[in-house]
């Protein structure tokens, strides 16, 4: 919440966040990028303590994707929830789920790289790690998005290297 975003819900172990909502600001996308870094640096200092204490270290995946969703009160009278939905929650959600096949504890796509930088942010400056890498097929899209993610090791590895 530090960086402005909205916690949507735990599915879980996982969280969704969103940033822009309930108003939309420029630097919603250098905000996320801004959180994940925060996130994973968080998960390394824990990770530290957990495998000094002989407890075993916890993975992260996290998917960052920027465009218009649908936000707003979904549901009925006996279950309603204040929630976002649409091909950026899915695309967001898909490249989470490719942090495990790429073995990197974080995948964005290309327009939140862009959207950053038009705010101003320079993404390899909050993740010096970043690369880009090929575009993708994601389940649910015509098109493939092109992605970039972290070529350290995650920092599990980090943490029982040291």
């Amino acid at each position: 919440m530090d960086h402005g975003a909205t916690i949507d819900k735990y599915i879980g172990d996982a969280i969704m966040l969103h940033f822009g909502t309930p108003e939309p600001r420029p630097d919603d996308a250098a905000r996320a990028l801004r959180c994940a870094a925060e996130m994973l640096a968080e998960m390394e200092r824990w990770n530290t303590e957990r495998v000094a204490q002989g407890e075993a270290p916890i993975h992260v995946g996290i998917g960052l994707h920027y465009g218009d969703v649908i936000v707003g009160n979904i549901g009925d009278e006996r279950r309603l929830e204040y929630t976002v939905l649409g091909d950026t929650v899915n695309v967001a959600s898909r490249l989470e789920a490719l942090t495990r096949s790429l073995q990197s504890p974080l995948v964005t796509s290309a327009p939140l790289i862009e959207a950053a930088r038009r705010a101003g942010a320079d993404p390899l400056q909050v993740l010096p790690d970043l690369k880009p890498g090929k575009a993708v097929q994601v389940r649910g899209r015509a098109e493939p998005v092109g992605v970039w993610h972290l070529v350290t090791p995650d920092p599990v590895a980090k943490v029982q290297a040291s």
